[in-house]
């Protein structure tokens, strides 16, 4: 229960790490951490990615087997507005491994079921 705990808290603040791109895009926010300038058009898409996992965190705290789906979409996403912004955003790559294991642990156990 506890690593359950860890692990939507995890998805939670990452995503909310992601919305940071978004307010640096559409200068919501001044944050000087965030060095490059983000286009508009790449901020929507750190908002989708932070809307992505928090909706994936919500579906896996309910126990919805679907959940690995929208955790897959939103690291995708994730992994690619990192590699674009690397020099700012690389360390997100660390959450997004982790992430990445225990997606593919729901996918198989999903997979499994549907045999």
């Amino acid at each position: 229960m506890v690593m359950k705990i860890v692990f939507i808290a995890l998805m939670i603040l990452h995503g909310i790490i992601h919305s940071m791109g978004f307010f640096k895009a559409f200068r919501i926010a001044d944050l000087a951490q965030l060095v490059h300038p983000i286009p508009k058009s790449s901020g929507v898409l750190w908002l989708v990615a932070c809307l992505l996992f928090i909706f994936a965190a919500i579906l896996f705290s309910v126990n919805r087997q679907s959940w690995w789906i929208f955790s897959a979409l939103a690291l995708i996403l994730s992994q690619y507005l990192i590699i674009n912004d690397w020099n700012d955003a690389k360390f997100g790559t660390a959450a997004n491994l982790i992430i990445l294991l225990v997606t593919t642990i729901g996918f198989v156990v999903w997979a499994i079921a549907k045999i």
